[in-house]
């Protein structure tokens, strides 16, 4: 009899002898240890073949003994006189259909039918190749004798209790194709395999991955194209569709937050010589639109209707969009995802610009496909775990192993896959870690400090989280935040905890979400400008800088007593409605007030005033930033006509032109980002981001960024040895990333309601926002 003999017909994976050569890539083997299911199957690889060496020359089957549980099988013909030596002298465990089975202490059971040895990790593995061998209903066929072989409509069960979403009903399909899939892997270093479909008559093909790129995002998680069947004329929409409809579909799967239905697009081809404008026009007559608007130099339609398109895809669309591209029709359930297609083609923002596309490793060019995949593996692992979520399945670590992969059927029914290795250093692109709806409407936030996200929610008051979104506690809260929670430590610093102002009340709560008495403490005169916190005495003295509506400015320290000087200062003329900036340098303190009237007022720690009321040349738009150092001692202040005052300790001034020629209004951040310690000035109106700073005594421009958008506010990233600056903006709800080189990162804008928060963890760049009732966390 020969091997073939004993596959069960369940079987979905028969792989041809497991020489050192054909075992897994070595990129996989840096996976497995944290992947339970294989690290099982190694460690029972190994058991069957610590038994005899020369098991590998057999025919291996891998098959389900349980949801994310798999076993081995293996046959092999010929004689194996030291295991049939160890098993006459042993009583058998059990036997099956006239067949001893004999259990041997490496947990493998095994049994001999005529010229064949099997072995199987469990008995009920060894008793089915026993079954098939008694009912000889051989259904394996063998097209080589090296590799593997899949039998598509067995995967179905393979995967079942793991598989889920578009994965699961796709195995589905495969259920009646009556195919084979040999396969062969090549390489080492990277992943490259080649195979070949049996039996394979299809002829139709699609254009290739380069051609269609241009319509493709830069948020492209991932994207397969196939052909069309044609639109039976029982089909609604036939009459609309099929009189431009070409050959083709693109299924496009978008890295943004929210639902993978709604960042789900399709594209259709448009036939050439025809005009799909009028069907469109026609078909949003016939079914309703719920919305009909311009963006860009486009019209978008917003269909009314559930399952709509349901013939290229799952499901279909509830109530769409639909836009019309040029050579393609674009449709998908969200604005957010029809808004990128459309951004990709008018603003050339595609997976051209891509650094990981350009890297993949391409597609055969002698040959035609009939279909193709893509991946941008970096931005899908969050949804290849989706796919398959079972537990211990972690198909999200193996994935991300891969900085890319692509694949292809031909026309002659050979196939290929190749995955490009993550490098370590590769260009940074944005990821999506997790989402986590919220159950209350978000008021202010989301904030990061010591490992912890804090939000405050309506209902819900201020809750404290962990970094994966578990909930450790919640404190109740009425009035809004006003700017950011402030850390401190407590208890001589032993107890770390933070303060906040909301409405008129300064909070001061410790990490277990405990109210530090006698706070929260009101504030006379009712709250003007957030509460900014700074350390006095290190580690046990922190000041708390308050500015009143009615023009005074009071200083606590972390227990509500004042600080001398403090109780209150009613130097300042009007309204300081910027936070009150404090540094300590050579022993002395200063305090920076800025008043609504236009004058800076700097103070000592006892609220005297070191030098006369200083007057501001324009408008500030932003606080008063001070620094003093060894390096240098100044107080920089936006201004409303493009320039940046500065001041140093002795009051003596002058502006630096930033952007005098802005358009609109501008605003103004003082940090270090070039990372010499001098500080650099960054600027940026509705249109255009400045970064200006200092190359020895000579003052420049170091980079700018078009953004195309206003921004709310400039958040600044470091990692390793690279910078990353992230914009804000309100009106567009988006976030973008740019790089000290003056470019966009990939993956950029992403959709957000509220600025970034970010935080270093494990030498990875984290970005948490909120975006439509969600948390996202981002990994850079």
């Amino acid at each position: 009899m020969e091997v073939e003999d004993a596959v069960p017909p369940a079987t979905a994976v028969v792989i041809y002898s497991m020489q050192d050569e054909d075992k897994d890539f070595s990129i996989i083997g840096r996976s497995a240890g944290e992947i339970a299911v294989l690290t099982q199957l190694d460690r029972d690889q190994s058991a069957i073949l610590s038994i005899d060496s020369t098991w590998k020359d057999g025919l291996w089957m891998l098959q389900q003994v349980g949801t994310a549980s798999y076993g081995w099988s293996v046959v092999r013909k010929g004689k194996m006189s030291a295991l049939a030596q160890r098993v006459s002298a042993q009583v058998p465990a059990s036997t099956y259909r006239g067949i001893p089975i004999f259990a041997l202490p490496e947990g493998v059971w095994v049994a001999r039918y005529r010229n064949l040895w099997l072995a199987g990790t469990q008995s009920r593995l060894t008793e089915a190749m026993i079954a098939a061998l008694k009912d000889r209903q051989r259904r394996w066929q063998a097209p080589a004798t090296t590799g593997a072989t899949v039998e598509l409509d067995n995967l179905s069960a393979f995967f079942s209790g793991m598989a889920a979403g578009g994965f699961a009903a796709w195995l589905q399909e495969l259920e009646t194709s009556e195919l084979q899939l040999h396969l062969t892997a090549l390489g080492r270093d990277r992943l490259q395999v080649r195979g070949r479909l049996y039996p394979w008559d299809w002829r139709d093909t699609v254009p290739g991955i380069s051609y269609i790129a241009p319509y493709l995002p830069a948020q492209l998680a991932w994207c397969t194209t196939t052909p069309n069947e044609p639109l039976p004329e029982e089909d609604p929409l036939a009459p609309y569709l099929s009189p431009w409809l070409g050959t083709h579909k693109v299924i496009m799967q978008l890295a943004l937050p929210g639902t993978s239905t709604n960042n789900r697009v399709v594209l259709l081809p448009v036939r050439a010589g025809t005009d799909p404008s009028g069907n469109i026009s026609k078909l949003g007559s016939e079914l309703g639109l719920l919305s009909e608007f311009p963006y860009q130099m486009f019209v978008v339609r917003q269909l009314l209707g559930d399952g709509l398109f349901s013939s290229f895809v799952s499901e279909g669309f509830q109530n769409p969009y639909v836009v019309i591209l040029g050579d393609y029709v674009a449709l998908s359930a969200s604005r957010s995802g029809i808004e990128q297609v459309m951004n990709t083609r008018a603003l050339g923002l595609s997976l051209l610009q891509d650094a990981t596309f350009n890297d993949r490793i391409v597609l055969d060019s002698t040959k035609v496909p009939a279909a193709w995949w893509y991946s941008n593996h970096g931005r899908s692992a969050r949804l290849a775990g989706q796919l398959l979520g079972a537990t211990g399945a972690r198909i999200d670590t193996l994935w991300s192993a891969w900085a890319s992969s692509t694949a292809a059927i031909y026309q002659d029914g050979s196939i290929s896959v190749a995955g490009r290795p993550r490098s370590n250093r590769s260009q940074r692109s944005s990821a999506l870690v997790w989402q986590l709806p919220l159950e209350e409407d978000l008021i202010t936030g989301p904030f990061i400090y010591r490992h912890r996200i804090l939000t405050q929610e309506a209902g819900r008051g201020l809750v404290c989280r962990s970094l994966e979104g578990k909930i450790y506690w919640s404190y109740p809260l009425q009035d809004s935040i006003s700017g950011t929670p402030q850390p401190l430590s407590l208890d001589g610093g032993q107890r770390g905890a933070f303060a906040f102002s909301a409405g008129d009340q300064v909070y001061v709560l410790d990490w277990q979400g405990k109210a530090h008495p006698p706070f929260p403490l009101v504030i006379p005169g009712g709250i003007a400008a957030p509460l900014r916190v700074s350390l006095l005495e290190d580690p046990v003295v922190y000041a708390f800088w308050v500015s009143s509506r009615d023009q005074r400015i009071y200083g606590y320290n972390q227990e509500s007593r004042f600080l001398t000087g403090w109780g209150p200062n009613t130097v300042v003329d009007t309204l300081v409605r910027f936070p009150v900036a404090h540094v300590q340098y050579e022993g002395k303190d200063y305090i920076a007030a800025l008043s609504e009237s236009g004058h800076l007022y700097l103070f000592d720690r006892l609220g005297r005033l070191r030098l006369d009321t200083l007057p501001l040349r324009a408008q500030a738009i932003s606080p008063s930033y001070l620094m003093a150092d060894q390096v240098q001692q100044r107080i920089a202040i936006g201004q409303s006509d493009g320039y940046v005052q500065v001041f140093n300790l002795e009051g003596q001034t002058f502006r630096l032109s930033l952007m005098p020629n802005h358009k609109g209004n501008v605003q103004f951040q003082f940090e270090d980002i070039a990372g010499d310690t001098r500080g650099d000035y960054l600027m940026w109106d509705t249109t255009v981001l400045r970064l200006f700073g200092y190359e020895g005594n000579d003052f420049l421009e170091i980079q700018s960024w078009s953004v195309g958008a206003p921004l709310h506010s400039v958040h600044t990233g470091k990692l390793e040895d690279e910078t990353v600056l992230f914009g804000f903006s309100k009106v567009s709800r988006r976030i973008w990333a740019f790089s000290m080189n003056g470019e966009v990162l990939t993956g950029y804008p992403v959709a957000a309601d509220t600025p970034p928060a970010l935080w270093l963890e494990d030498d990875r760049l984290l970005m948490l926002c909120y975006y439509e009732g969600s948390l996202y966390q981002y990994e850079l």
